[in-house]
């Protein structure tokens, strides 16, 4: 047993006892671990013979508040959306670890892994609707879009970069490309989407996928446009999973990428302008958000991505 499980599994006693089950009547199973400069995390599958649960340590960063608002989060969601998130068991903010139901599933991103065109079309259609009942299930009220909020926060990175202040790979196309959104300003304004409360981090990997759809790892956040949940999860599937062959010119997603998503997710349309600026928005976000070197495998992968298929996003810039 590696030392990151090890750290883990010896929290168990104490999370169950507070569960009020034996710990010793659970065998552990490997789910996900994590260890990098930055993050350091462990999940196991703790299973028994009338019950199963994931028991989760955050080992890195060491971030008790971060840790916190993120169980209240996902204890809120699963009140407000029960069946489609996890129930949680137990918590020890101290050690940044919980106990919750196990469900079968796996992540989104690796249900993708070596699908066709018509799998991946009905995988999005899935994640659609899950996302569909989420914002339904904390529904705001409708409200006129303000793009001006998103573009003044870009408007700020671009002069971050342009005074040296943030580096990031490609800057002079980084910049026109940037540009090229601003520009797009009118085309987002005076325009009514709808509003509900915000996942926080809805990439690939916090849906998993089996007989039915769950969401984890919710950050929390306020109610706000639902461009904001949707983006950060066609973005992370555009910049991963997209042939941008296949990609409009002017568009994010492949026109059969989106059709699947809105069918699912019905309560905007592809042409809703939260989702039309943020889309594009996130992929610009990825882009800063990477270091200029030293970068992982996966970070590699990603920016192959983003290199790819920016040419077709901001064609106006090429």
């Amino acid at each position: 047993m590696d030392r990151l499980t090890k750290a883990t599994w010896a929290l168990w006693p104490a999370l169950a006892a507070e569960m009020g089950v034996d710990p010793a009547a659970f065998k552990r199973q490997p789910l996900a671990q994590r260890d990098d400069a930055r993050v350091a995390m462990v999940a196991l599958r703790v299973a028994g013979a009338e019950a199963s649960f994931v028991l989760k340590r955050q080992i890195r960063p060491e971030d008790p508040a971060g840790f916190a608002r993120g169980i209240d989060a996902q204890i809120a969601a699963a009140e407000a959306y029960p069946g489609a998130v996890p129930v949680m068991h137990a918590v020890d903010l101290k050690q940044q670890a919980c106990v919750m139901e196990y469900v079968a599933g796996v992540p989104l991103a690796v249900a993708l892994r070596d699908c066709d065109l018509a799998g991946q079309a009905a995988l999005l259609r899935r994640a659609g609707a899950w996302l569909d009942g989420w914002h339904r299930a904390t529904l705001g009220k409708p409200r006129v879009f303000q793009p001006r909020f998103t573009l003044g926060y870009l408007q700020r990175i671009m002069t971050e970069v342009t005074e040296g202040q943030r580096s990031v790979q490609r800057k002079t196309r980084f910049l026109a490309c940037a540009e090229t959104l601003l520009a797009q300003k009118s085309s987002f304004e005076g325009q009514q989407t709808h509003a509900a409360q915000t996942h926080g981090d809805l990439h690939m990997r916090n849906l998993l996928i089996g007989n039915a759809v769950w969401g984890i790892d919710f950050a929390g956040g306020d109610v706000v446009p639902v461009g904001h949940d949707i983006a950060r999860l066609l973005s992370d599937y555009a910049i991963l999973n997209a042939e941008p062959d296949t990609v409009p010119a002017g568009e994010v997603l492949p026109d059969a990428a989106s059709a699947a998503f809105f069918e699912g997710y019905t309560l905007v349309g592809a042409r809703d302008p939260s989702v039309r600026l943020l889309l594009r928005h996130r992929v610009l976000a990825e882009w800063w958000g990477l270091p200029t070197r030293g970068l992982s495998s996966a970070q590699e992968r990603r920016w192959r991505g983003i290199e790819r298929l920016v040419p077709r996003i901001f064609s106006d810039a090429f």
